[in-house]
């Protein structure tokens, strides 16, 4: 995990505002270059590409919930993105359950806490 994203996973954890360079977290929201991409919401934790199927923001998201211990993971296969080996289609209502509570929502994910 890089320094960074290890700083604002904290920050996120804690409940505080933070910007380190491109990313940034406030009032339970991060924004990586203003795209808004993870958001604490009243039922879990919200986490999305925001379109940017891009290497930093899944390390952004990878390293958020390797941080609050949550068994989730973005990666990429023929330039298409994935979660837990399923295709996220933007766009497209898709609701997934996985063992350890989460779900996926086209191109979110809700982690339940």
């Amino acid at each position: 995990m890089r320094k960074i994203t290890k700083q604002i996973a904290e920050a996120l954890a804690n409940g505080k505002n933070k910007t380190i360079g491109n990313t940034a977290t406030f009032d339970g929201k991060v924004y990586l270059h203003g795209n808004k991409i993870a958001e604490w919401k009243e039922n879990g934790l919200y986490m999305s590409l925001a379109g940017w199927n891009t290497t930093t923001t899944r390390e952004r998201l990878n390293g958020i919930a390797e941080h609050l211990g949550l068994n989730v993971s973005f990666n990429q296969k023929n330039y298409n993105p994935y979660s837990h080996s399923i295709a996220i289609i933007c766009g497209r209502f898709q609701l997934l359950s996985f063992p350890n509570g989460c779900f996926l929502n086209a191109s979110n994910l809700s982690v339940k806490l």
